[in-house]
C-alpha cells in the first residue's frame, strides 16, 4: 500500500470518527435537554450559533430535518430561560398566519394591529400577553422583527418549525434571550397554536 493510500485511509477514517463523535453528542445531548440537562452549555452555543448548517447535515444521518429544529429549540429555550426571565422588558412575536382568512386587521408600521373581532385566537393571546406586561407583535415577516429588536429585551417567538429555529438563531449570535413555540400546525393561514400552554408559558416566564 503506498503512502497515499495510506494518507487516504487515515483521513476516511478521521472524518468517521468525527461524524461519529458528533452524531452520538447530537444524541445525548437531546435526551440530556429533555431531562433538563445540557451537555458543554457554551460550547454547544457556540457549534449551534455558527455551525447549524453543518450539524443539519449530520444529523439527516439519523433523523429528519423537523427533529434537528425541534432539538435546536429545545436547547435554546432551556440555555436563555433564565435570562429571558431576567429582562426588563419582553417581547412576544406572533405570525400573522395565525389570522383567520376574512381577518379585518390592517398593515401598519408596527405589523397587524388586531381588532379583537373575535374570528381567531390572537385577540384571546394579545389580552392575556399584554396583561402579563408583554409587548405584542403580529408581524408578516422576519422585517419586521429586526426592526422592533432591541437589545434590552427578550424575545418569544411563534413560528413553525424552520422559521423559529432559524429566528432563535438570530437572535441568540445577537445575545438576544430568547423563548420560542412552535405551532401545531403551520402553513400560511390558518395555523394553529396550543393557547392554553402558551399563555402558561408566558406567565411563568415573567
Amino acid at each position: 500500500m503506498g503512502i497515499l493510500e495510506i494518507i487516504g485511509l487515515i483521513t476516511v477514517l478521521i472524518i468517521t470518527l468525527i461524524i461519529i463523535a458528533t452524531l452520538t453528542l447530537l444524541i445525548v445531548g437531546y435526551v440530556l435537554i429533555k431531562k433538563n440537562k445540557i451537555l458543554f452549555p457554551k460550547l454547544a452555543l457556540f457549534l449551534l450559533d455558527n455551525f447549524y448548517s453543518i450539524l443539519l447535515r449530520l444529523f439527516l444521518f439519523i433523523g429528519s430535518e423537523e427533529t434537528f429544529y425541534r432539538i435546536g429549540i429545545e436547547f435554546y429555550n432551556k440555555y436563555y430561560e433564565d435570562k429571558f426571565k431576567s429582562t426588563n422588558k419582553k417581547i412576544l412575536i406572533l405570525p400573522h398566519c395565525l389570522r383567520d382568512a376574512k381577518c379585518p386587521a390592517k398593515l401598519s408600521p408596527n405589523g397587524i394591529e388586531c381588532v379583537m373581532c373575535g374570528k381567531c385566537v390572537i385577540g384571546e393571546i394579545l389580552k392575556r400577553a399584554k396583561s402579563l406586561g408583554y409587548e405584542v407583535y403580529i408581524v408578516p415577516g422576519s422585517t419586521f422583527l429586526k426592526r422592533i429588536l432591541k437589545n434590552d429585551s427578550g424575545v418569544f417567538g411563534v413560528a413553525c418549525y424552520k422559521d423559529l429555529f432559524y429566528g432563535m438563531n438570530y437572535l441568540s449570535r445577537k445575545s438576544i434571550p430568547m423563548q420560542g413555540q412552535p405551532l401545531l400546525k403551520d402553513g400560511c393561514l390558518n395555523t394553529i397554536v396550543d393557547v392554553d400552554e402558551l399563555l402558561n408559558r408566558l406567565e411563568n416566564l415573567r
